[in-house]
């Protein structure tokens, strides 16, 4: 039986999108206000979005960006940090899971749909792209689609930002600030060589209609017969884009999980630490103050996708007055992973372990 799901196409920045018509369209959805929706964003110029729990005083040169006029922001998602450059594109699912083909599950989300994503890719456009764990769809090592996703409220929400045109490689390489850690499985270390691009790959100029084109099928190969209707916002999402800008663009928003902001004041006796951990999902970090041999305040941050996305503040609260042994560390982090709905996909408790008893030796 064919569903009918809404296609809306815009023209915003990756950042504005980020934190504006995206967040709410997926609040309207998960509502249910809105149907079941499918996004085409086409970037009208540069920009930079950090993930809902990383740190942008780590992943971005901040004064580099200020002097370059490069707008930062960050988003409501999980992931890492992405560049999104003029002419290239965001396409964004926002699925309620009543619908039987929509995965469960973010570990069961990323390999069937960016599997699907690649398998269209070789179909329309002739290269060897492929899924690559947990949520990278990539040529020949190099990156094609940074992704991220989401499921709260049953409601599913993937991104793809998809690289059409050229990077400015100044812009990336100086820009992103890339720990050892995150390349350190990969072969193309430079970030010219780890990232390409659509019309690179197809070896041609790629259109808007192209891009249509391209997610009709690749829609139809994820969730089988499903007639995608050109719509518009209704009023309800406007307004909710209305207080999304407003909230998102605050710099309490921004510097959230940063030490500019957590830690203002290292009280007489604490002891600084920090520790990196590259898990199978991404980044793990910890940022640690010991004092009097217990844990005094925590940051957790990286740019993996667990579920729910409040996670890393409960496990930061779980820690905090710890005694800093490694058996209570252990167990209080075991803790947070038995929790039920709890899904850290790509991680295991030992990379959180590590990070913080790493980061107070």
């Amino acid at each position: 039986m064919e569903r009918r799901w809404r296609f809306l196409i815009s023209q915003e920045t990756y950042a504005d999108c980020s934190i504006s018509t995206s967040p709410a369209l997926e609040r309207a959805v998960m509502e249910g206000k809105s149907p079941n929706t499918v996004l085409l964003d086409i970037f009208p110029a540069d920009s930079f979005t950090v993930g809902i729990l990383d740190d942008p005083e780590k992943a971005i040169d901040l004064d580099f960006c200020r002097r370059r006029g490069i707008v930062v922001l960050r988003r409501n998602t999980t992931g890492g940090t992405i560049y999104a450059g003029k002419g290239s594109a965001m396409i964004c699912y926002y699925l309620r899971l009543s619908d039987p083909a929509v995965p469960k599950t973010i570990g069961d989300a990323f390999p069937k749909l960016l599997g699907d994503f690649a398998q269209g890719a070789r179909e329309l456009f002739g290269f060897p792209a492929q899924y690559r764990p947990l949520n990278d769809v990539e040529v020949e090592g190099r990156k094609l689609m940074p992704t991220s996703c989401k499921i709260e409220r049953d409601t599913m929400v993937l991104r793809v930002v998809l690289n059409v045109k050229p990077q400015d490689v100044e812009v990336t390489s100086q820009a992103i600030l890339l720990p050892p850690e995150k390349v350190q499985d990969k072969a193309l270390k430079t970030m010219e060589a780890r990232f390409t691009y659509l019309e690179r790959e197809a070896g041609r100029e790629i259109s808007s209609r192209d891009l249509e084109r391209y997610i009709r099928r690749v829609v139809q190969l994820s969730f089988g017969d499903v007639l995608l209707t050109p719509g518009e916002m209704n009023d309800l999402e406007k307004k909710y884009c209305r207080d999304f800008t407003e909230r998102f663009s605050q710099e309490g928003w921004f510097l959230a999980n940063s030490e500019s902001m957590r830690f203002k004041t290292i009280p007489a006796g604490a002891r600084r630490g920090e520790k990196r951990v590259k898990a199978p999902a991404g980044l793990v970090r910890a940022v640690v103050l010991k004092k009097d041999g217990r844990v005094h305040d925590i940051i957790l941050t990286g740019d993996f996708h667990p579920r729910p996305t409040t996670i890393l503040a409960d496990m930061e609260a779980s820690l905090r007055g710890s005694p800093a042994r490694p058996e209570e560390i252990a167990r209080r982090i075991r803790e947070i992973y038995a929790r039920p709905g709890v899904e850290i996909s790509g991680t295991t408790p030992e990379d959180f372990i590590s990070a913080v008893m790493g980061a107070m030796e």
